[in-house]
Order: C-alpha cells, then sequence, then structure tokens
C-alpha cells in the first residue's frame, strides 16, 4: 500500500495499527516492538466510550459527491481571509505531523525520533533535526547555521520568456537534488528539505522557499551581536516563536470562534492531554483525521498566482489547482504542458508522466505573495505594494471545489491506477475517518459537553439541510439521511458547524482544534505559552504586533519587486 502524502496511511494509535485495505474496509492489526518505537503515535481526543458504529459505503459515497459535484462552480469566497492562509494551515499541519516512517528518511538518533513523535510547533518541517544531526545536514549551508535555497530555472522558449531577472532568482524555488545523485532517495527534482510534503503543490512550496528566506534573514541580522558558536540556535529560536505568534494570534483567530480561543488558552484545556506538563505528547485522530482538514475547503480552482498566470479556468496561462501540482517535485513535473489544466491528457500526463523533466521551477511560476497576504497597510507609504489581483480562500463549508474530485496520483503517493472515489479528496477524508473509527459528530458533541464545554449540537435539519455555501442531501434516499442525522461523519459535521458560525470553526470543531494546537505550543522546545515573548521583527515588532504579512515583508527586505518579482 502506499502512503499519503495528504498523510500516513497507517496510524499507530495505542498499541494497535489501523490501516485500510484495497476496497476501503479498515483492517487491523498488533503493532510490533519496532513499528512502536518508529512510528508516529496518534491517540483519541475522547474515549472509546463514546465512538460508536462506523459508516456505510453509501453513505461516504453520497456525501463524497455532493461536496464535489458543483457543475464548475467556483465556491464562496471568504472576503475575510487570503488564500495563503490556507496553505499555511497546510504547512502547519506538516510540522505537526512529522512521520519519521512515512518519510523514509535515514535513521537518526532515539531522540530525533522522539522529537518527531511529538506534534509540537518547532518547525521540524524547516529544520530536520539541525545542522549537527548527521541526517540533517544536508538541509544546511557549509556554514552551518544558514538553510539551503534554491534557484528556479529558465522558461522553455515555448511558454514564453517572462521570468525573474536572473540576478534575483535565487531564493526563490526550494533547493532540489539535481541531476547529481548524492546517494539519497527521489529524483533530481526532489525538494532537498526535510518534509517532502512541502512540495507536493506549488503554494505550499513557496511558502517553505519564504520560510527558508526568513530563517537565513534571522541569521544574517543576528550576526555579530551572539557568539558564532550560539547562532544557528538563537536563529532558531527567533524564528520559531515569530512563527508561533503567527498561529496564535493571526491564523488561529481569523478560522476558529474567539470564545473558543480565549476558554481555552486562558483557562487551559477540557478534554485533551488536560493537565499534562509532558514534553512527548501524541496526535489526537480527531484533529488529524478531521477537524484540520479544514483547509481542504478553502482550496480554490485557481489562482490569480503572478502577472503570467491568472484565474481563468482552463486556458493554458491559468493559475489552475492542477498547475499547482504541476509545478511541484512531488506531485508534479516541474515541466510545462500544452494541455488544458483538469483536462484528461493534463490528468493522464501527471498520472504518468513521460521525460523530459525539469529540476528546477520555471521562474515564471514565483508566486506573488502580494496576491495571497494582505499588504495593504503598507500601500500609504509604498504604492507598489497594491496587488493588480487578489485572491480570498473559499469558506469553511462542506463545499470542496471540483478540481478535488479527481485528484494526480502523485498528490496522494500513490504510482498506480486506484478506484476512482479514491482519488476524491472528500472520499478519502470520510473513508480515512471511518479507518481511524473516530466519533461521529453527535458522539463527540455529547463528551464535550459532558466534560463541561460550551456548545449548541446541529439539529438534524441543519446537518442535512446545511447552511450558507454548504450542500444539501435533502434528496438522499431516506436510509442515508437517516444515517446522516444519526451518525455524522465527524469531518462532514464540523464543516457544518462552520456554516453556522460566519464559516469560522465552532463547537465541536473549535474545541478540537484550539486544545490541539494549545498541547503543542505547550509542548515545544521553544514555546511563546507562559513567558512575555513578544514578536520584535518587521515593520511592526516595535509596537508587539506580527502576523503573516509582517512575517513575509521582513524575510523579503521589505522590498515589494521581491514579494512580487514580475
Amino acid at each position: 500500500m502506499s502512503k499519503g502524502r495528504h498523510g500516513t496511511n497507517e496510524f499507530l494509535i495505542g498499541t494497535q495499527i489501523r490501516t485500510m485495505d484495497a476496497e476501503g474496509e479498515t483492517v487491523l492489526r498488533p503493532a510490533t516492538p519496532d513499528e512502536r518505537t518508529r512510528k508516529f503515535l496518534f491517540s483519541g481526543f475522547i474515549s472509546d466510550d463514546f465512538r460508536g458504529s462506523p459508516n456505510s459505503d453509501e453513505l461516504l459515497a453520497q456525501l463524497a459527491v455532493a461536496m464535489t459535484h458543483h457543475a464548475g462552480a467556483q465556491g464562496l469566497a471568504d472576503v475575510r481571509v487570503p488564500a495563503g492562509y490556507t496553505y499555511l494551515g497546510q504547512f502547519i499541519d506538516h510540522d505537526l505531523t512529522l512521520d519519521e516512517a512515512e518519510l523514509d528518511l535515514r535513521t537518526t538518533t532515539v531522540a530525533g525520533m522522539e522529537s518527531k513523535r511529538s506534534p509540537t510547533l518547532d518547525l521540524d518541517s524547516l529544520y530536520g533535526d539541525g545542522p549537527a544531526d548527521p541526517a540533517s545536514r544536508q538541509f544546511y549551508e557549509l556554514d552551518s547555521v544558514h538553510l539551503l535555497a534554491g534557484t528556479p530555472g529558465v522558461v522553455p522558449p515555448q511558454f514564453g520568456e517572462m521570468a525573474v531577472p536572473i540576478d534575483k532568482r535565487k531564493g526563490f524555488d526550494l533547493p532540489r537534488r539535481g541531476a547529481a545523485k548524492d546517494g539519497s532517495r527521489g529524483t533530481a527534482r526532489e525538494a532537498k528539505i526535510p518534509d517532502i510534503r512541502n512540495d507536493e503543490n506549488l503554494a505550499v512550496g513557496q511558502l517553505h522557499a519564504a520560510m527558508i528566506r526568513f530563517h537565513n534573514k534571522v541569521a544574517k541580522d543576528l550576526r555579530g551581536t551572539v557568539p558564532d558558536a550560539d547562532l544557528f540556535e538563537r536563529a532558531r529560536e527567533r524564528v520559531t516563536k515569530h512563527y508561533q505568534w503567527v498561529i496564535l494570534h493571526d491564523y488561529l483567530p481569523r478560522l476558529v470562534s474567539a470564545d473558543v480561543l480565549a476558554d481555552v488558552f486562558t483557562n487551559g484545556r477540557r478534554v485533551f492531554e488536560k493537565g499534562s506538563a509532558s514534553r512527548l505528547g501524541t496526535m489526537p485522530v480527531e484533529f488529524s483525521g478531521a477537524a484540520f482538514r479544514l483547509g481542504h475547503s478553502m482550496i480554490r480552482s485557481a489562482y490569480e498566482w503572478n502577472r503570467n498566470f491568472g484565474s481563468h479556468a482552463q486556458a493554458l496561462d491559468s493559475g489552475h489547482l492542477f498547475r499547482l501540482f504541476r509545478f511541484s517535485g512531488t506531485s508534479g513535473t516541474l515541466q510545462p504542458t500544452a494541455a488544458a489544466p483538469g483536462s484528461l491528457e493534463d490528468i493522464k500526463d501527471l498520472d504518468n508522466p513521460a521525460p523530459p523533466f525539469a529540476d528546477a521551477l520555471p521562474s515564471n511560476w514565483v508566486v506573488d505573495w502580494l496576491r495571497m497576504f494582505d499588504f495593504s497597510r503598507f500601500e500609504t507609504d509604498n504604492p507598489a505594494f497594491k496587488p493588480v489581483a487578489f485572491n480570498h480562500a473559499f469558506a469553511i463549508d462542506t463545499h470542496l471545489v471540483d478540481p478535488l474530485a479527481t485528484l494526480p496520483l502523485g498528490s496522494i503517493g500513490a504510482s498506480e491506477a486506484i478506484l476512482l472515489k479514491k482519488r476524491n479528496l472528500a472520499f478519502r477524508n470520510l473513508a480515512r475517518g471511518r479507518m481511524l473509527g473516530l466519533p461521529s459528530g453527535q458522539q463527540m458533541a455529547t463528551a464535550l459537553l459532558q466534560a463541561g464545554c460550551a456548545l449548541t449540537p446541529l439539529d438534524a435539519d441543519q446537518i442535512v439541510v446545511g447552511g450558507l455555501g454548504g450542500v444539501s442531501l435533502a434528496e438522499a434516499s431516506a436510509e442515508v439521511r437517516a444515517e446522516l442525522v444519526g451518525n455524522t461523519p465527524l469531518w462532514f459535521y464540523i464543516l457544518r458547524e462552520a456554516e453556522f458560525n460566519h464559516h469560522k470553526l465552532d463547537g465541536v470543531g473549535a474545541r478540537i482544534v484550539a486544545e490541539t494546537m494549545q498541547r503543542a505550543l505547550e509542548g515545544s522546545h521553544y514555546s511563546i505559552l507562559g513567558n512575555a515573548f513578544k514578536p520584535t521583527l518587521g515593520p511592526r515588532g516595535s509596537a508587539g504586533i506580527f502576523d503573516m504579512a509582517d512575517l513575509l515583508h521582513y524575510a523579503f527586505d521589505g522590498e515589494p519587486s521581491l514579494l512580487n518579482p514580475f
């Protein structure tokens, strides 16, 4: 069975391995001693007493079709949330669930393996185990302080000449292994980073490249103020804490109920690993298998990517979602195509790519960050910060855009044909939830209420008909509707809640995300919890204000021409 790049397909929960067979059925087996040592450890947010019977194939199939079949509809945009936060969420997810077994890296020290089994916000996906670790040394410059940065390649002449000027290209791509093999796994185009999942689509890949630039800028600015021997660690600490500040004060407030965030971060966790002060925590399956899959509903069909590629759907110069897959090293080829994005020819080429392959991102595909995050506060002093076009994320609801009904094989870690329904992202999420034995939405609500959490469970009409932007199951069979109302898949239930809370997570979903994030921050080696940390970087750092636009502004030297290199 292939390893899914949207999350491992084998889950260690307690002493058991849970996985799926070729037909999507759940398989349980005892974990071997070796697996209990090296696999990422998952846990249940609530006890097994609240877990009921698995959902039927019929319900999962009908839900998946309903969630992704919208006759080309573009979805409901959320004007409060720039589209960059969709992929910041994916970057955060990969930071929380760095899995040594899934990534198939060389064996490291026991301490290193333990750190990867602890879901924290320490940026392991960026730093690996640091430059002193033999397996992670490959991600660093010779000075063992700066991270390797990549350089985009030239644009094939038949696909246009528009490109980043050669003197500005370094740092706009991920570092890649290149044609000369160094004994590591993978192909020449594979990103040379600790977590290759951050190269499964161009948006998260460009975000990872920006985080490399952020670290290197911090290290450069710290040089001379701390001893050289301490420079890397002090830079990592500063980067990590500013990143955590963005999560807590920028990312989460945009997507999660303010009341729940305030309760959890003021009064502590009521349910998950309550009162635990251990450094090594676990990852709750209700978070990884349901609540934090909220970002899938935020994905757009196409993006105003830069001045070369826009949101016109099937055109060759489109910023279509499948182009973001194509111009990555994990899901794509980094090679342009004459096939229309999302066409049968495009999908076929992504599934079974034939040479030639590129070994770097073509430079005309570098992102325009001014279109992905809100830099409007800088426009007064410099009109060049004003974007020509802008992308908002789609609202959190039960609607997924049409391209997610047929994922390229590379994006899900598969190398051969699989059942069509398994290429549907909604079906994959629902089936994975069943495989994990997740509680239903109703069971989760009951458990949280008994723990003293404030929430109002959804009623039958809300679950079936939905709210603004959601899909209706009113025309489904009576049997399917009855199962849906009595045993709602947790992921679907959480998205439904958001439809009735102005497209922010509420109730069950908000509680799972808030408590998991608070636990991850608490367990991090460097943590902004429990100390007087205030951000110092960026144009508003002196006022203790720092968001994702501030991070990028600092990383790119405050230059609009670097944030938008066209």
